[in-house]
């Protein structure tokens, strides 16, 4: 028997351990504290709760970084860390109980054959003691050859593990007024999007030493102030509390570890949105392109669709303003152009699906247009995202353009306040004392609101601004918004979305938790989710597994060029979203040489672009329309099958070569040319065939009896949309993911399987069966 120092718990020494590839790992107790097996990987904790390693039970390997042991529960309370000073193993393995100065805290530990859940299933404050906060980690590792920041995986060839939120409330990122505890001043940016921006809604984030995993929650029972300034809160319920914070723990080789993804989604009742039945995260269909269009109306439909067929693209995308079909953005009427109702758009979408074709429409997220009724006074909404309150110090006139108060009205987006129900704009705060501070430049009577006089004494609070100039909700906009984006699209058909600007539902104060009150909640109240495709600007931790995509940058746009999408495709790959080359600006008097070129970068990476942005008055007027459509159903239509060779991938990657293709077979055989900069040919052509349907991995291995089994089968072809057994069976304790081709489980019967697994690949190409023979060895 063993038991671990300090506790009471005693488990039997029969428990497998972390050096053996057997059987996951229970919380069990160790010679020197308590080890949690997930899959493939084993945590070891110190008595004291602290994390003392990261183990790849297959091979002995140990991820931790070296010297950067923290607790892997701690809370926050009374402003202050309390971190374990005793970590106690119920009888089993199935309870760790964290004891602190401010609190204890009861951890359920269910442990799976890929994976193991934690979840917060007591706290308890010590007398007096308020809790704001618990956090997940950080877990430091060593790794810094995969970082996936948004899933919350790393690894490097040999192993990949992670860690997921598996609710709203477990917040897959950390806050930043505890960046002192979370290894703040040593994260490095990611390279996607212009600014890198994804490290602060990340459950993972790279390091100068390595990398992290992490998660929190928040106590919002009460009122709390967020960043240090914005009032946000309360929540009634169970939302509000910290009990009930939950994630997923999971190590597995690197190519099994979108399948054990998979199987959590499926297993713990995420989001799990799908085309035609496959999952989205491996559908070709998931990264299909949209002519994105500033004029689409009704009258103009049949020549969109025209287009569209043109370039073999099947969706229509309106994008009018930056912001949509919207009268304004906020309550998400439609306007004039989609029949000014949601029965107006209904009858758009329902005349392009006569076509084969769909229509999808841009958002901008909790951006609050100032014309929009949740703005525009009297009075607007009090639900508007806000910060600090200061109170006026000195009378202000209805002319006034000075005002004085109490504070500087803190430091978030913008310079705009709200006093009554007078919006005024400010350019300028001075520190005239330790009492007062002078405002100038004040504009009064903003957002059509009207100037008045107040006496001093009057509060004045920030108000949170977006991008374009308005405001930007609170937490309850967002439910309502999401309530009225999901009622669209049961009401009128259309099936796809992007949230642009969604970065502003952080700003709100709610950080990554205001991401999976749009995204997350606008899934859940689907009357489909199959079909359904999103897109956004940025991505949240915990909206990996509702969103569809990221579509981030372009060619031909002053903020984007190649590099920043390849490093966009490097942060894709990391996070198992799909290729995509973001947006292409097309014209109807575009040269055919430019748009190939523009195509083979994209083809260069594997990908497409998500959006070829153009107007129909472009596209109607210019005398290149049809070739430049032509050259993108012929390159859309090779990269879609595969087609490319890598080292035709890493030739069109050559930024002063220019590429025509020529199509020899539809979807089956290309010719590449290269051209020079008047498109004379360089060189002899080059054949571009699709790989024909089979599978490309070797024969699963054998398994062993009682111990964990991960193989995976992959098709030759990206056009499968399922695996499936068509003969013959599995061994018993092993599934087939029918989206990733993994095989799992624990075989609980010795013996030989025969079994042929079949690659569906959709009619387009034919079907692609294999056989093989699986024996399970006794131990």
């Amino acid at each position: 028997m063993v038991r671990i120092r300090g506790a009471t718990a005693v488990i039997a020494a029969v428990i497998v351990t972390c050096g053996s590839a057997g059987l996951p790992i229970p919380a069990a107790a160790a010679a020197d504290g308590v080890r949690i097996g997930a899959g493939y990987l084993a945590i070891g904790l110190s008595d004291t709760g602290l994390v003392t390693s990261l183990v790849d039970t297959r091979t002995g390997a140990d991820y931790l970084a070296p010297g950067k042991s923290v607790p892997l529960v701690s809370v926050v309370a009374d402003g202050q860390r309390a971190v374990p000073t005793k970590v106690e193993l119920s009888q089993h393995g199935k309870m760790l109980t964290f004891r602190t100065s401010k609190a204890t805290v009861d951890v359920q530990v269910v442990t799976l054959p890929t994976y193991s859940t934690l979840e917060v299933v007591g706290l308890t404050p010590a007398p007096g003691a308020d809790v704001q906060t618990l956090l997940w980690g950080p877990l430091p590792t060593k790794v810094t050859q995969t970082v996936g920041e948004n899933v919350g995986a790393v690894g490097d060839d040999t192993f990949r593990f992670g860690l997921r939120p598996l609710n709203d409330k477990t917040v897959g990122s950390w806050p930043p007024e505890y960046d002192s505890y979370g290894f703040g001043a040593d994260l490095t940016q990611s390279g996607f999007g212009s600014l890198g921006t994804q490290t602060e809604w990340s459950v993972a984030a790279k390091t100068t030493w390595g990398s992290i995993l992490r998660a929190y929650s928040y106590d919002y029972s009460k009122v709390r102030v967020r960043r240090n300034q914005i009032p946000v809160g309360p929540i009634e319920g169970p939302g509000g509390q910290i009990i009930g914070s939950k994630l997923a723990l999971f190590g597995a080789a690197p190519d099994l570890a979108l399948s054990v993804l998979s199987q959590i989604a499926q297993d713990q009742s995420l989001p799990y949105p799908t085309i035609d039945g496959q999952w989205q995260k491996v559908a070709q269909a998931t990264r299909q392109s949209v002519l994105a269009l500033h004029d689409l109306n009704g009258n103009s439909l049949p020549t969109a669709v025209k287009f569209a067929k043109q370039a073999g693209i099947k969706n229509l995308y309106s994008v009018q303003n930056a912001a949509g079909p919207w009268v304004t953005t906020g309550h998400y009427q439609f306007n004039g152009d989609f029949g000014g109702s949601d029965a107006g758009a209904t009858q758009l979408v329902a005349d392009a699906a006569k076509e084969g074709v769909r229509v999808g429409v841009h958002t901008l997220a909790d951006f609050l247009d100032p014309r929009d009724p949740y703005v525009s006074p009297p009075p607007a909404d009090s639900r508007l995202a806000v910060g600090k309150t200061v109170k006026l110090t000195r009378p202000l006139g209805r002319a006034d353009t000075t005002l004085y108060a109490d504070g500087d009205s803190g430091d978030v987006y913008g310079k705009r306040l709200r006093i009554g129900d007078e919006f005024v704009a400010f350019t300028g705060v001075t520190k005239l004392s330790d009492t007062e501070w002078q405002f100038t430049g004040v504009s009064r009577g903003q957002w059509g609101s009207a100037a008045a006089a107040y006496p001093a004494g009057t509060g004045a609070t920030r108000v949170i601004m977006n991008g374009y100039g308005g405001a930007i909700g609170g937490l309850p906009i967002i439910d309502e918004i999401a309530i009225r984006l999901a009622a669209m699209v049961n009401t009128t058909g259309i099936r796809t979305i992007s949230y642009d600007g969604s970065e502003s539902l952080s700003y709100t104060g709610w950080d990554a938790r205001g991401f999976a009150h749009l995204v997350n909640a606008v899934y859940r109240k689907l009357d489909s989710v199959d079909g359904f495709i999103t897109e956004a600007s940025n991505v949240s931790g915990n909206t990996w597994e509702a969103q569809s995509r990221l579509n981030y940058g372009g060619l031909g746009w002053p903020d984007s060029d190649y590099k920043q999408i390849s490093w966009n495709n490097d942060y894709y790959r990391a996070n198992f979203l799909p290729p995509m080359a973001g947006s292409l600006p097309i014209n109807g008097n575009d040269t055919e040489l430019k748009t190939e070129t523009n195509l083979a970068r994209a083809a260069s990476l594997g990908a497409t672009f998500g959006w070829y942005e153009t107007n129909l008055s472009s596209l109607s007027s210019g005398s290149n329309t049809s070739a430049i459509l032509a050259a993108i159903k012929r390159w859309e239509s090779a990269v879609n099958a595969g087609a490319f060779t890598p080292a035709q991938q890493k030739l069109m990657a050559d930024l002063t070569a220019n590429w025509h293709l020529e199509e020899i077979t539809a979807g089956q055989a290309w010719s590449l040319q290269r051209l020079d900069a008047a498109g004379n040919p360089v060189g002899e052509a080059q054949a571009v065939k699709a790989p024909a349907p089979g599978f490309t991995t070797p024969r699963p291995p054998n398994a062993q009896l009682g111990k964990l089994y991960e193989a995976k089968v992959t098709s030759s072809t990206p056009q499968t949309v399922r695996y499936e057994i068509t003969s013959g069976r599995l061994p018993d304790g092993l599934t087939l993911n029918k989206d990733t081709g993994a095989i799992t489980g624990i075989p609980t019967q010795p013996g030989a399987r025969k079994f042929t697994i079949t690659a569906r690949n959709g009619g387009a190409l034919p079907d692609a069966p294999i056989t093989y023979t699986l024996t399970v060895r006794n131990r």
